[in-house]
C-alpha cells in the first residue's frame, strides 16, 4: 500500500511538472509570435507614415512628440463606457489623477491595445460586484499617472472585489479566462481566437472571453522594456500596474 501510494505521489508530481512545462512553452511561443506581429505591424506603419505626405501634427511618422497620456486613457474611457452601456445598460466612472498634464514623446500603438483591455477587466469587475447599483452608486475606477525622467507608470485601481485566491496564479496564463462558461465565443479554435483578440480596432466587440487580453498585454509591456503587474486584493479590489520606459530616457530600452 505504502509503495502504491508512493508511485501515486510520484505520478501526480510529473504530471504537475509537464503541466507547468507546457504552459510555459506556450507562452514563450505566443509571446515571441505576438510580439513579434507587434514589432512587423509597428515599422510597416512607420514607414508608410514617413512617406505619407499628409503629416499628422507632432507626429514623426508613428510618434508622437507630444504625446498626452491623459488624452489617450480619457479616448479609452469613453469607449469602455459605452461598451459597458451597450452590454450591462450601466458604466462606471473614471477618475484621473496624478501627473495629468505629462506630456512626452511616445509610440500610441501599444496603448491602444493594453489600455482598453486593462480598463475592461477594471470595469467589468466593478459593475458585476456591485449588481443592482445605478451609475450614480457604481464604486469609480481610478487612475493614477506618474512620470519620471526614466518611465512612466499607470496604475488602475478597481472596487471589483478583487481576483480569487485560486484564480489569482491563472490570470495571466493565455487562453484563461474567467467569462467562459457565458461567452459563446470561447469554442473557437485557438489560433483563431489569438487572432480575434489581438485584432486591432475600435470596433473590438466583446467585454471579455478570450482569455488573452491581460497575457497580450503583459507581452507586449516587456517587449517595450517594461512591465505589467497585477496586485489584488481579495474581497476589495484590484490594482494593476503598467510601466513603461521613455523612448528617449537613459534606460534605453525601448525596441522595436
Amino acid at each position: 500500500m505504502e509503495r502504491r501510494e508512493e508511485n501515486r505521489k510520484s505520478d501526480e508530481e510529473l504530471l504537475f511538472m509537464a503541466y507547468h512545462h507546457s504552459q510555459d512553452l506556450v507562452r514563450v511561443f505566443l509571446d515571441r509570435t505576438l510580439t513579434s506581429r507587434l514589432g512587423i505591424r509597428m515599422l510597416a506603419m512607420h514607414h508608410l507614415a514617413l512617406r505619407d505626405e499628409k503629416r499628422v501634427q507632432d507626429h514623426i511618422g508613428i510618434i508622437n512628440t507630444a504625446m498626452r497620456p491623459q488624452s489617450l486613457i480619457v479616448k479609452w474611457c469613453e469607449f469602455v463606457q459605452r461598451m459597458c452601456q451597450h452590454k450591462y445598460t450601466k458604466k462606471p466612472t473614471f477618475k484621473i489623477v496624478g501627473n495629468v498634464n505629462a506630456v512626452f514623446p511616445y509610440i500610441p500603438i501599444p496603448l491602444d491595445y493594453i489600455l482598453p483591455e486593462l480598463l475592461k477587466n477594471a470595469a467589468r469587475a466593478t459593475i458585476e460586484n456591485n449588481p443592482g447599483s445605478c451609475d450614480e452608486d457604481i464604486p469609480p475606477i481610478l487612475i493614477t499617472l506618474a512620470n519620471n525622467n526614466l518611465d512612466f507608470i499607470i496604475r488602475i485601481s478597481d472596487l471589483g472585489g478583487g481576483i480569487p485566491h485560486e484564480l489569482q496564479d491563472k490570470v495571466m496564463m493565455y487562453n484563461f479566462s474567467t467569462a467562459h462558461d457565458e461567452d459563446p465565443d470561447a469554442d473557437k479554435p485557438l489560433f483563431q481566437t489569438m487572432m480575434d483578440s489581438v485584432n486591432p480596432g475600435m470596433t473590438r466587440g466583446p467585454m471579455h472571453g478570450f482569455g488573452f487580453g491581460l497575457p497580450t498585454s503583459r507581452a507586449y509591456a516587456e517587449y517595450l522594456g517594461g512591465s505589467l503587474s497585477v496586485v489584488s486584493m481579495q474581497g476589495h479590489g484590484t490594482d494593476v500596474y503598467l510601466r513603461l520606459g521613455h523612448i528617449n530616457g537613459k534606460l534605453a530600452t525601448f525596441r522595436i
